[in-house]
């Protein structure tokens, strides 16, 4: 169902995106290991984040640092951008166009579109290898990272398949994951606050579910995935009955 051309034309367009992407994540873990002092202290993380690390191991440490905050904002340039591209920016450049008066369905080129975006998240979280770092748990949390993105990237390409206009796109899929992260920061000082945990897709990737033997991801993770295969199918939906310049 995929077309191969749209398919080899997407991986030449942002692959060096992407590859920009996958370093700095892959450098950010490199550096969170080699910093970590086996006496349990976090060093710069622990400057960086205050009271925000509870656990001084160096799984408490990645679960926070990495995975909480790198892994749940890095990638998502990464899925703005791609995203925004892929039907808006296309739009708007008139590539789609070109390539929609082919004779080619517009649900195989977005599908196609949508592949392209959830394949190379996947691709990017098996890169990130574990090291020094309990093998299981750093394997669920990477595909928590990669759901997470998933559901983020349906939202992406739902507001990217709404418009024509690349620049707007960008602004707005960068607005609302925003203020949900925002939001999932004000819930952690508690009180009143806590109460925002339930208003934030963010409070369904938390390190804690996996590294305390808990078993909440196994309901958060496919409540991501479910939410971004309905949010790709309505961006599909959308995208196949708009009225566009052909």
């Amino acid at each position: 169902m995929i077309s191969i051309p749209v398919l080899k034309k997407n991986i030449m367009e942002f692959v060096r995106l992407w590859s920009v992407v996958t370093v700095v994540l892959l450098v950010s873990l490199v550096f969170l290991i080699g910093t970590y002092a086996p006496d349990g202290k976090a060093l710069i993380m622990e400057t960086a984040f205050g009271d925000g690390i509870t656990d001084h191991s160096l799984n408490g440490i990645l679960g926070t640092c990495f995975f909480e905050w790198i892994l749940s904002l890095v990638p998502f340039v990464y899925v703005i951008l791609a995203a925004a591209e892929l039907a808006a920016g296309g739009l708007e450049s008139g590539e789609l166009s070109w390539i929609m008066s082919a004779p080619t369905k517009r649900k195989r080129i977005l599908f196609t579109q949508i592949y392209f975006l959830g394949i190379s998240l996947l691709i990017c979280g098996f890169l990130l290898q574990p090291q020094h770092f309990e093998a299981a748990g750093f394997i669920l949390l990477c595909l928590g990272g990669f759901c997470l993105h998933f559901c983020l990237g349906g939202a992406a390409m739902l507001i990217s398949c709404l418009g024509s206009d690349k620049a707007v796109a960008v602004v707005t899929a960068a607005g609302v994951p925003a203020f949900f992260f925002v939001l999932r920061q004000l819930a952690k000082i508690g009180g009143i606050f806590s109460y925002l945990n339930y208003a934030t897709v963010f409070s369904l990737y938390r390190a804690d579910d996996v590294l305390d033997g808990g078993i909440f991801f196994a309901w958060k993770y496919p409540f991501l995935l479910l939410t971004g295969v309905i949010l790709y199918w309505v961006s599909m939906q959308i995208f196949e009955k708009r009225d566009l310049p052909l």
